[in-house]
């Protein structure tokens, strides 16, 4: 091999290993599959009970920028592909340093939400949903940091 091909390989290994040491992934919780009925909590008009009879199911994940509880919340979009006919990907990229979380939602219309803060240092989320034949979903949530 020559010593300019060396040297072109040794540049890019170095490059891809400087990459690689700057990134890393982010401690993301996942959302949970489901909130039971003893889970959720109501808080009924005066003279009234709240009555949870089922669980709720999740039905989807999103990012948003800012506390969630503010109204209105900045929704992030992302940028959605489809991968199959079952899965989609969105990417959240360029997050870092905002205050950003992470909001599963419950129900068929995502009626409840329950949100987690992402770290500070997450700069690329990823959602992915994975919904089968019986239309049951599966989400996966990752995240990279910069260093």
């Amino acid at each position: 091999m020559s010593s300019a091909n060396t040297m072109t390989m040794n540049t890019a290994v170095f490059f891809l290993l400087g990459v690689a040491a700057s990134t890393c992934m982010a401690q993301v919780p996942q959302c949970p599959g489901e909130l039971s009925a003893n889970s959720i909590q109501v808080r009924p008009a005066p003279g009234w009970t709240g009555v949870v009879t089922t669980r709720l199911l999740l039905s989807g994940a999103g990012i948003v920028n800012g506390r969630p509880d503010v109204e209105p919340r900045a929704e992030l979009r992302g940028d959605t592909r489809q991968i199959s006919k079952q899965v989609t990907q969105t990417a959240y990229p360029g997050l870092a340093g905002t205050e950003k979380w992470l909001i599963c939602a419950y129900g068929q219309g995502g009626e409840l939400e329950q949100a987690y803060r992402l770290p500070a240092a997450a700069d690329h989320c990823l959602i992915r949903v994975a919904r089968n034949r019986n239309k049951d979903i599966t989400i996966s949530i990752s995240c990279t940091t910069i260093q």
